[in-house]
């Protein structure tokens, strides 16, 4: 059925069409990602310009053709664009926007992952939490909110057995009491909750070696924007 389409959503990416238009990815609630044009949005009076950059939320209506969506209106607007003013920020955004443009498919109910990635880019947005556990966080909920939660009954990581389980497997690691209960608070508690708990560096260190394996086995391509985020941190611990 064609017509007229209104959802929530969250603009993953976006990129030049023509000479005025833009092609955007959107993270919507009730349509799953699709790819969407918008007619006229890169001339700077257009009242889609701001709204269809990358961290941009809103109730966007579309109008949804044969094979095509075209979007026709936002309101509501959040948009995350402080995120721009800080480049490290940026490439924290764009890494997640990308996971998600990697998980998620049309026509599918995708309000968990929008609800996370929602949160997360509002994380990003305050100082007194870390973004390395951001990234952690958001990585273990993805891959669970996908369907493929981590075992976590143990205190040993076995990426033989996908997970924190309970004996001394060949090839595991030992990780820390605390690092179990992350673990499964992420996993489990509400996504408006998802945020609001602390680790120390210790156990920071461990979530972040469990999580690049996890998903190692969970993703099959590398992610560009992670790379760019990793040269950064690279060239900043060589500076200091």
């Amino acid at each position: 059925m064609y017509g007229e389409v209104t959802s929530p959503g969250i603009v993953l990416s976006s990129m030049p069409i023509g000479e005025y238009d833009r092609r955007v990815s959107i993270l919507t609630k009730d349509e799953g990602r699709i790819s969407a044009f918008a007619r006229g949005a890169r001339r700077a009076t257009s009242p889609l310009a701001a709204s269809t950059l990358p961290f941009t939320y809103g109730e966007f209506t579309f109008n949804q053709r044969r094979d095509s969506y075209d979007v026709k209106s936002i309101e509501n607007v959040k948009s995350f664009s402080e995120l721009f003013s800080d480049i490290e920020g940026t490439c924290y955004g764009a890494y997640f926007c990308e996971i998600m443009e990697y998980l998620t498919r049309e026509n599918t109910d995708e309000y968990e992952q929008m609800k996370l990635l929602y949160m997360t880019l509002l994380a990003l947005g305050h100082e007194d939490i870390s973004d390395r556990l951001i990234k952690c966080v958001f990585e273990l909920r993805a891959i669970a909110n996908y369907g493929e939660a981590m075992k976590a009954e143990g205190m040993y990581y076995s990426s033989k057995d996908d997970g924190l389980i309970d004996f001394d497997a060949a090839g595991s690691r030992k990780v820390d009491t605390s690092t179990l209960h992350a673990v499964q608070y992420i996993e489990s508690v509400p996504a408006s909750k998802i945020y609001s708990f602390s680790v120390t560096d210790n156990i920071l260190e461990e979530l972040e070696y469990i999580c690049e394996d996890y998903l190692k086995r969970h993703i099959d391509r590398p992610m560009k924007s992670l790379e760019v985020l990793k040269q950064m941190t690279d060239d900043r611990t060589v500076r200091s």
